[in-house]
């Protein structure tokens, strides 16, 4: 259907129109523009006439398009062709949701099979068989963090002491007798009991994080989202490097103040990045850092062990331990179930709205809008042509766009 839109008449040029009335239904050969100038032409361009006029047109362009089969075919089919790319991706989402729905009653299923397991250890406990395997890990595990305790406690107490409260001579040059002081204790309780007290707990303060890397190691173990428990570990980490560069930085200063006093030449006061670069400073930061992340790990270790001593309680907390996985799983699962769900309702809903637009008559917005264009392009030529003042010329457009604002709410012209 050829629409000639972009016409432009000043006057009525065909006579099958009696100019002193409004046709409601012009003849075929009659454009839109042609008919719209011929109504103005009846009317003499009123403004109040304008309305029922744009209305009768309006009905005219939707006769058109409703009696044209093959524009009505050829939309239909392709709404059509939506509503089957629709069902594909329903079918696609129904497959999902039968595999998301397999995946959560295999998970379900093994809740229901660790609870049925933790019933039957309460009530029957001596089926739980030992591990002697266990017992030999948790005794050598337990030989050697007495020993490293043993070993950390006596090397943060002399190098707290050397770092902060021992005065250096020149026979302290070795490095090995600047750390490990046999006297630090006897010398630290005759400097005074706040001294003593300081070198005797500083070691727990270092044993104390390792015990809390145990217990967020522990956390970690029963959680599957740990990034936080990461976190912790990694800054206690971080701490006890930062305390033990420290003592490094004191001792290793205090060593190279004494060759600085005893030297001829002149020395530059010490630096870290000089203490960076000298074999003592690294001696003391694995002596006491990297023992301290031993202890830690063989901490964690021989508690682990300790805690499968108790076959039954650990049993049963391995089993709970497993359940709560499960159920994060079963959460995700059906997360993405009720996504599936929520995409599915949508194209559904989409689907069914164009079944009712591909039950009746399609008219496009643009349609009409056209005929309404072409039709109003005739009336204001009139109206132009006739000499009207710009005022009611004026008055027309507002009436016309109101009309064309009214076509865009018409639940029976769909917008495109």
């Amino acid at each position: 259907m050829a629409l000639q839109r972009n016409m432009v008449v000043t006057q009525p040029t065909n006579q099958n129109l009696p100019t002193n009335q409004v046709v409601a239904n012009p003849p075929a050969q009659i454009s839109y523009q042609q008919w719209g100038f011929q109504s103005a032409a009846a009317v003499d361009g009123s403004p109040n006439a304008l309305m029922s006029c744009l209305g009768m047109a309006y009905r005219n362009a939707r006769r058109r398009i409703e009696t044209d089969v093959a524009l009505q075919t050829t939309r239909k089919t392709a709404i059509q062709i939506k509503i089957d790319n629709l069902d594909a991706q329903v079918k696609v989402i129904d497959t999902d949701l039968d595999a998301e729905t397999e995946r959560l009653n295999h998970e379900e299923s093994n809740i229901e099979r660790l609870k049925k397991e933790i019933d039957e250890i309460k009530e029957n406990p001596k089926a739980i068989t030992g591990d002697s395997f266990v017992k030999a890990s948790f005794w050598i595990g337990t030989v050697i963090i007495s020993f490293l305790t043993l070993y950390l406690f006596i090397f943060y107490s002399s190098a707290a002491y050397s770092a902060f409260f021992k005065i250096f001579t020149p026979d302290d040059t070795n490095i090995v007798s600047s750390i490990f002081d046999a006297q630090a204790f006897s010398k630290a309780f005759k400097d005074g009991f706040t001294e003593l007290i300081f070198i005797f707990a500083i070691p727990a303060v270092f044993l104390g994080l390792g015990f809390l890397i145990h217990k967020f190691q522990e956390q970690k173990d029963q959680e599957q989202k740990n990034f936080g428990k990461y976190f912790k570990i990694t800054g206690l980490i971080i701490t006890t490097f930062i305390f033990d560069f420290i003592i490094a930085y004191e001792i290793t200063e205090k060593i190279y103040n004494i060759g600085k006093e005893g030297s001829f030449e002149p020395k530059p006061d010490m630096t870290v990045s000089m203490a960076l670069h000298q074999i003592n400073f690294w001696l003391i930061i694995f002596a006491g850092f990297i023992v301290y992340i031993i202890w830690g790990f063989v901490f964690d270790f021989v508690m682990k062990e300790y805690e499968k001593l108790d076959r039954v309680n650990y049993a049963i907390k391995t089993r709970k331990n497993q359940i709560g996985r499960y159920k994060t799983e079963c959460k995700r699962i059906k997360e993405i179930r009720n996504n599936l769900q929520k995409n599915k309702n949508i194209i559904t809903g989409n689907i069914n709205q164009f079944k009712t637009e591909l039950s009746g008559i399609i008219i496009f917005f643009s349609d009409v809008n056209g005929y309404i264009n072409e039709f109003f392009a005739g009336w204001i030529s009139y109206m132009t042509s006739a000499g009207k003042p710009k005022n009611e010329i004026d008055g027309c457009t507002v009436i016309n766009d109101f009309f064309i604002d009214g076509l865009k709410n018409n639940t029976i012209v769909t917008t495109n």
